[in-house]
């Protein structure tokens, strides 16, 4: 600048006239010429690996090859001379983009495959089928170009590596939708799933310790050790995978050798505490119970005899409130614990023994003292039971109300009621249902510190909320009510599952698609029978997902005639003539899953014309609780 304002002050000063001068000539500045001799290095080396097919390799040097390709063609751009940018061009920018353009599709789709990948194992399905469509689309241009004849074709080993990637990525889709598929039992345990596939190749110690870990995820020890056999075993019952059923019985003889402690099955957490506990007792021997009605394996259902007829022997039963109940447990050196009423903790003794005693082969099978805890331990919790159908925390907190295990209270009681058909708890079963209903709304879904004196303790998670839709189910609140608040347990703990597949599958009659509409699997058990008879009565309870068709026959087993055949499509309440002679109730039901299941009842009958009453109860989702009480 100073040296064009000295020439131009010189012609002015000259008293000449300034005019201007057509441009010389001349060489690119040496900068251009350096930066295009090492983008033609680039190229070189960038044609060098697209002849080995390597395209990871092409990746990697992409960004670094493309960005030096834009800088000096912007520099180039930059040159004097038209003659000097062409040459320059030819030179050094025609070969690079012809590179770049060979591949950008291939490394376009390598990339987009990563990004793919990096969804699929974070599980993360929202967007994979527009990402599947974007990739599809890459490869059609990809395909076009190459087809335009305009440039060489690159090595087929980078287009088969693209290939064999996207075959992969969408195996790994279809693996993860099956596995997000909540009719897929592999969606409720993974890591169970995952466990069975080694279990195999695990010594007796790794099993030890990995039989004391939370049965949903393995991580963590666990308080009840009940509940890794059940999932096993539902697991085998879903799947018909021997490998689970086998684990089951491993882990028996593991429980057997290092979980008893005076011959207790307990855990290492209540080992310690020095107690044995009816909460833990029923909840682990009720899991198990289960995991032996989905495997059949008399070791489990001997194990859970042994230690029910242990409690039964050591635990001393005392009084309360007019009723005969166990205590809270024994300590080590024989001491009872306070026979405080906790309605989830008496009514898990009472499901037990209410198994036990329908279990024909259960040491308990119709057994009188069996059935006796059954009706006093039930009794004593629903003696608790307020005019607003709320069941208390625990006896000595009557003004805490439990929103946190009143719906785990009320799914014991469901069961009870169902399998005794006794009206007056299936009611109450009811009744608890309407209470949470009218009461504790998604505003307020439990009692808080400021409903004092009616709050003691926070227990809250999904279950608490997911719990109570069993109680809404015999209440018969509205559908759509209980599906939104199934939602809102998903949306207010969205990391924690609801497992609702195998929620209550064990009572049958609460279908899986009310639960989740995307379950289209049914119930798989057979229909369950429950019937008893006196001399001027008898009851039958069948109880079902979805039942078929129920008959039932009166037989006089001196002649065989039939006295009386029945189709049951309802409850019945029917008296029914008979003679004198021993008679034998035959029911036959028959579930929407093609299972069958037979009963026979024997009946006394000692003078003719007798009226007989036969009382028979349904319960499927044709039949809820609700609507016997109208």
């Amino acid at each position: 600048m100073k040296m064009l304002k000295i020439i131009l002050a010189s012609a002015i000063t000259a008293g000449g006239t300034l005019t201007t001068m057509p441009a010389l000539a001349s060489s690119p500045p040496k900068s251009v010429l350096t930066q295009g001799e090492q983008l033609r290095k680039h190229t070189t080396q960038y044609n060098q690996v697209i002849l080995t097919g390597n395209l990871v390799k092409l990746n990697d040097l992409y960004d670094g090859f493309t960005g030096l390709l834009i800088k000096t063609e912007a520099m180039i751009g930059k040159t004097p001379g038209k003659s000097n940018r062409q040459k320059l061009n030819e030179q050094y920018i025609r070969a690079a983009k012809i590179a770049k353009e060979r591949t950008i599709y291939e490394v376009s789709e390598y990339r987009l495959m990563n990004y793919i990948e990096g969804k699929l194992n974070q599980a993360n399905i929202e967007t994979a089928q527009n990402d599947f469509s974007k990739l599809k689309r890459l490869h059609q241009r990809s395909v076009s170009i190459k087809n335009s004849g305009r440039y060489t074709l690159l090595p087929r080993s980078i287009q088969q590596s693209l290939d064999n990637r996207e075959i992969l990525l969408n195996m790994k889709y279809k693996q993860l939708i099956d596995s997000l598929d909540p009719n897929n039992p592999d969606y409720l345990f993974p890591k169970l799933t995952e466990l069975k596939n080694h279990w195999h190749i695990l010594n007796e110690t790794e099993k030890k310790d990995i039989v004391q870990k939370d049965a949903w995820t393995l991580v963590g020890d666990t308080k009840y050790l009940g509940y890794l056999p059940k999932h096993l075993a539902f697991l085998y019952h879903l799947s018909g995978d021997s490998d689970y059923k086998e684990m089951v019985k491993d882990i028996i003889t593991l429980y057997s050798k290092f979980y008893l402690k005076n011959n207790r099955l307990q855990s290492k957490d209540y080992q310690k505490t020095g107690w044995w506990y009816r909460d833990q007792f029923a909840r682990d021997n009720n899991g198990l119970f289960e995991a032996y009605k989905y495997t059949g394996l008399t070791e489990v259902l001997n194990f859970v005899d042994n230690q029910a007829t242990l409690w039964v022997n050591q635990v001393q039963r005392g009084e309360n409130n007019g009723y005969i109940v166990f205590p809270y447990g024994i300590s080590d050196e024989g001491k009872m614990g306070p026979l405080e009423i906790n309605p989830n903790q008496n009514l898990q003794v009472a499901s037990l023994f209410s198994e036990l005693y329908w279990e024909p082969k259960s040491k308990f099978y119709r057994s009188q003292t069996a059935m006796d805890i059954v009706m006093n331990e039930t009794g004593a919790v629903l003696s608790l039971q307020k005019p607003n159908g709320s069941l208390p925390l625990t006896q000595n907190l009557p003004l805490v109300e439990d929103t946190n295990y009143g719906g785990y209270s009320g799914n014991m009681l469901y069961q009870l009621a169902q399998v005794w058909g006794n009206l007056a708890w299936v009611k109450a079963s009811a009744d608890i249902g309407h209470w949470l209903y009218k009461e504790y709304t998604m505003d307020h879904p439990w009692n808080m510190p400021a409903d004092a004196p009616n709050y003691a303790i926070d227990r809250v998670g999904s279950f608490n909320l997911i719990s109570r839709t069993l109680q809404f189910y015999a209440a018969g609140i509205p559908d759509p009510y209980v599906k939104n608040w199934i939602k809102f347990a998903e949306k207010r703990f969205p990391d924690e599952k609801l497992y609702l597949l195998d929620r209550w599958y064990f009572f049958q009659s609460i279908p899986r698609d009310y639960l989740d509409e995307r379950i289209i699997r049914k119930n798989q058990l057979p229909p369950r029978i429950f019937s008893d008879a006196t001399a001027a009565e008898a009851s039958v309870r069948i109880i079902a997902e979805e039942l078929k068709e129920t008959n039932i026959k009166i037989i006089n087993i001196e002649n065989n005639e039939v006295a009386e055949s029945l189709s049951i499509p309802e409850d019945i309440r029917q008296p029914i003539s008979l003679k004198r002679g021993t008679y034998e109730l035959q029911t036959e039901s028959r579930e929407e899953n093609g299972k069958i299941t037979k009963n026979s009842l024997r009946i006394i009958i000692s003078e003719d014309n007798t009226l007989f009453q036969l009382n028979v109860m349904l319960f499927d989702r044709n039949h809820r609780f609700y609507q016997k009480l109208k």
